[in-house]
């Protein structure tokens, strides 16, 4: 056994050092950023208008990089929310006297509610179609405010309203929109980096690259599409409430060219990064009055350098910085030999870590999944599964096998939520749950893995591993934009750690925990799914191939932990090409061939089977 005392001392202590420069690095910002507003607040009106506009630019492309970056969805309706946003603000200003600070938080709410609408229309669509559907609503909403010409003002449109000056004691202050706009950036940059260092921020890129696995861990994942979309379109909404202090609010300010150029200003800067959106608008925004040539000559430059930007640097600028430090940070200090060392050990051992998984052992033998009668067919062609019966008892392994094509892989997504039954009844724990989405049977502690490992390259195997506890704490989302400054949610966060870590014990991954998903072996990626599975504590599992890639080691590593997880009462159900590796460990054994069942029993009953040993086994 190693000696846990000498290594964790070392680790917690370099967290520790990490963390305190840290605070001194945010300090230094946070006080850098002061001094730049108190400067541009003094500066003359040429610089404050080169800033101001980048910044109100800056909000509107992190809004954008919310949707783009965080759950893929890529809007070209930023400037219709961004039009409502000024609009709102100058027409009640202007005709009807509203205070500008009283509008704020209705401009919040009608962009706020707008987005979700249009999100949740144009979410039934995704990829391409969702940017067109965007488009179109910022398209109609140009098109509006051209024609309405008594309310909008037309093609020459409206002043803006005037920011309120401060009385003459302050003018040391200097210019005070100023500092609203600047502040009103600096809120949105916090909100986004607060988001992205709490645990939601792993859930929303499950959503955006493994949807199936964020449902599957009891994700709600259109309501977390729209609702977000609706804070995206707050966000440009309150772009839109500072830009009519700037000047004209006219059609002009808002059509479809400014939806593409917020998209490049994020392509630019960095998809998903927090300064990334910002830089890019800065470059965008203030490169026509930098680059003070012949109008034709600076568009092609302007987009010469911008195909160059986007092509050359795929992660933006801030994704270049990264990689350079990155390369400057690892010094040729490579250390994947000693982990995939210590990994192998790991792998050799038998299970004993502690888990959250609660002991059910002893609970029984009753039904705790039956399919009665089921029938499922895709489109108009022929049947899938035909009037198909499953019985699982508690606390069991029930093998599922047959050919390829027989329907396992649509009676287990039938069982789990993700297929709908044309016929029959599914039951989980005495319950019918035929029709209910899978998030509602993750929270009768049914949780599933996918034959294909479903997971978030870019996080790292413990952040995907605690996916799986999204509805174990409570509040997740609402929490998430003041995530490290709630003591409750930075201790809700340790925990999670600490569970996530358990369950890459229980399966013997721990060592890679820090690992990005993307740099690991297969195998460490079907043990994380597992893990990610186990930190939720399910009573009930369903297992679609997992020894699918696996090498013999691995292999026998996984029946291990399968026997481990028996042994706590887990019912499981595994789809398994591999009889050798699941025949040892099932209490049942069903066959299925051409969507029906041959035959359900013991494994020696269906290894002696005549039909079973023609139909799969070859003979």
């Amino acid at each position: 056994m190693t000696d846990k005392s000498a290594t964790t001392t070392p680790t917690v202590s370099s967290g520790i050092k990490r963390g305190r420069l840290n605070l001194l690095f945010l300090a230094i910002a946070v006080l850098g950023y002061i001094v730049f507003t108190i400067y541009v607040s003094h500066s003359n009106l040429h610089i404050q208008s080169l800033v101001l506009v980048a910044a109100v630019f800056g909000i509107l492309a992190i809004s954008l990089d919310m949707a783009v970056g965080m759950l893929g969805l890529y809007s070209l309706g930023q400037g219709g929310f961004f039009a409502i946003g000024a609009y709102l603000t100058t027409i009640l200003n202007a005709r009807y006297g509203w205070n500008i600070f009283a509008l704020l938080p209705l401009t919040i709410i009608a962009s706020g509610l707008i987005g979700a609408a249009v999100g949740a229309a144009s979410l039934r669509v995704s990829g391409l179609y969702f940017a067109i559907t965007t488009f179109i609503f910022t398209l109609v909403l140009t098109v509006v405010a051209t024609n309405m010409q008594q309310i909008t003002g037309g093609l020459q449109g409206m002043l803006g309203p005037a920011f309120p000056r401060l009385p003459s004691s302050f003018s040391w202050v200097g210019t005070p929109v100023v500092w609203c706009v600047l502040g009103v950036l600096f809120l949105c940059m916090a909100l986004v980096w607060n988001i992205r260092r709490s645990p939601f921020y792993p859930v929303l890129l499950s959503i955006r690259d493994a949807e199936p696995y964020a449902e599957a861990a009891g994700v709600p994942v259109s309501t977390i599409k729209v609702a977000f979309f609706g804070l995206s379109a707050a966000m440009a909404g309150v772009a839109g409430w500072l830009f009519s202090f700037l000047g004209v609010v006219s059609p002009g300010e808002f059509d479809w060219a400014v939806s593409l150029n917020v998209l490049v200003m994020v392509l630019i800067g960095g998809v998903n990064t927090t300064l990334g959106p910002v830089i890019g608008a800065v470059f965008v925004s203030m490169f026509p009055n930098l680059v003070n040539i012949n109008p034709w000559l600076q568009e092609i430059l302007y987009g010469a350098l911008s195909i160059l930007a986007v092509t050359m640097m795929p992660g933006g600028a801030v994704g270049a910085v990264r990689k350079v430090l990155q390369r400057m940070s690892a010094g040729g200090d490579n250390h994947d030999e000693d982990v995939l060392a210590e990994a192998e050990k790991a792998a050799e051992e038998t299970v004993e870590a502690a888990s959250s998984i609660p002991d059910h052992a002893g609970e029984g033998h009753e039904i705790v999944v039956e399919c009665k009668g089921i029938g499922f067919g895709y489109g108009v062609g022929p049947k899938v599964l035909h009037n198909i019966d499953l019985a699982v008892r508690r606390g069991d392994i029930h093998g599922l096998i047959g050919p390829n094509g027989s329907g396992k892989s649509t009676l287990a997504n039938v069982i789990s939520g993700r297929l709908s039954p044309h016929e029959g009844q599914v039951l989980v724990k005495g319950q019918q749950v035929a029709g209910l989405a899978p998030i509602s049977r993750a929270r009768l502690g049914f949780r599933r893995t996918f034959q294909a490992a479903q997971l978030v390259h870019e996080l790292s195997v413990a952040e995907n591993t605690m996916v799986g506890l999204y509805d174990h704490v409570p509040n997740i989302e609402l929490r998430s934009p003041l995530w490290p400054l709630l003591p409750s949610a930075r201790r809700d966060g340790r925990k999670m750690q600490r569970d996530a870590r358990d369950a890459l014990s229980l399966v013997g991954a721990a060592h890679w925990g820090g690992r990005s998903v993307g740099d690991v072996p297969h195998g460490i990626e079907q043990l994380t799914q597992l893990a990610s599975v186990c930190v939720a504590g399910p009573d009930i599992i369903v297992l679609d191939e997992p020894a699918t890639g696996l090498s013999a080691k691995e292999v026998h590593h996984l029946a291990e932990i399968l026997a481990s997880l028996k042994q706590r009462g887990v019912t499981m159900i595994i789809i398994e090409h591999q009889t050798r590796f699941l025949f040892p460990l099932c209490d049942r054994v069903t066959v299925l061939n051409a969507g029906e069942v041959i035959l359900t029993g013991s494994a020696d009953e269906v290894r002696a089977d005549p039909i079973v040993r023609q139909v799969y086994l070859g003979e």
